[in-house]
């Protein structure tokens, strides 16, 4: 009777995709993982079928991308990582296909199960994203944008919102603001456990607190309603805030009018910083300081490392990007009262 990969897995003490992986380079494995894994192949003697490999290496020159589409979502920031995974898919003759359910995992399935893809590069992670266990099944490399609590295995690159939140807190703290506030992302997506929005914010109030301040924020809406009811939040929670913290792309600009609709000039009566891309900030009036959010080099990143694992070459396991101010008109010393 042939032996077969179950019976490799079962004698190495793995699952059989875990064999699998060790067999296509798809994943990266810890080296003791495929030590066992090897001995047991030597031990038993087993052969993967060549047709079996061909239908596995089989090349499409086509990537998915999935990015749930959510009511909530920041459609314009999605699109700069959707553009520049497509200009690096392009330059190395790859195409792109988007899957935009928010579930995902039936077409994540569909895809690969049809040998429609190479690779899946996966983005709007959450902290317990019930992707995980369904790429880890697969049969095709996958790299996800943005890091789940079980990111163990998986090739993932992402930016660090904690640090960009503590650096905005550290800038207003040394021009000498000791009343912050934040403006977060809306309601929904902290109700999603979305990774960016809960690691920036906790960012942010851990610092305020480690400073003795008070951490003081609001999820809001990105409508003019929805940034003038934070607002007056926030001023509820500490009215003599000085300086606001925006992490919600999409409010930005609705923040400041609010401010000068309630005759506070920025940053004479109130400072403000954003973590938020470079263009969605330079272009305001005034400009805006920020902590730039890096999607075009996070999109053309993840396409690199999933290039890779196509080719079988080991790829980091995790890349985490460091964050850089920017200042600009938005931010001053608090006026003495």
């Amino acid at each position: 009777m042939p032996v077969r990969l179950v019976d490799v897995a079962r004698r190495a003490g793995v699952s059989p995709s875990t064999v699998s992986y060790v067999l296509s380079g798809n994943r990266p494995i810890s080296a003791e993982t495929r030590r066992r894994v090897e001995e047991s192949i030597a031990e038993l003697g087993f052969r993967p079928h060549a047709g079996a490999r061909s239908i596995r290496r089989q090349s499409t020159n086509v990537v998915a991308m999935v990015l749930p589409m959510f009511a909530d979502g920041q459609s314009s920031v999605q699109m700069q990582f959707v553009f520049a995974v497509l200009h690096a898919a392009r330059a190395q003759g790859y195409n792109l296909l988007l899957l935009t359910a928010e579930d995902g995992v039936a077409e994540i399935n569909n895809v690969v199960n049809s040998a429609m893809v190479d690779g899946v590069i996966v983005m709007e992670i959450q902290v317990n994203d019930p992707r995980v266990p369904v790429l880890r099944a697969l049969d095709r490399p996958a790299v996800l944008i943005g890091t789940p609590d079980d990111a163990e295995s998986l090739v993932h690159v992402d930016f660090d919102f904690a640090a960009a939140g503590a650096m905005c807190v550290q800038h207003l703290h040394d021009l000498g603001h000791r009343h912050i506030g934040m403006l977060a992302q809306p309601a929904d997506t902290f109700a999603r456990q979305a990774g960016f929005a809960l690691r920036a914010r906790d960012g942010v109030l851990q610092e305020l607190t480690d400073r003795g301040l008070n951490p003081t924020w609001i999820p809001a809406q990105p409508n003019p309603a929805g940034v003038a009811e934070a607002i007056e939040e926030l001023f509820g929670q500490d009215p003599e805030l000085s300086a606001l913290i925006v992490y919600n792309e999409l409010a930005l600009p609705f923040v400041l009018d609010r401010l000068r609709q309630l005759g506070r000039r920025v940053p004479g009566d109130m400072s403000v910083v954003a973590i938020c891309p470079d263009d969605q900030a330079q272009h305001l009036l005034p400009a805006v300081s920020d902590v730039a959010l890096p999607a075009a080099e996070l999109g053309r990143l993840a396409f690199e490392r999933l290039v890779g694992l196509i080719s079988g070459t080991e790829q980091p396991v995790s890349t985490l990007l460091e964050p850089h101010l920017n200042r600009r008109g938005s931010a001053g010393p608090p006026l003495r009262r």
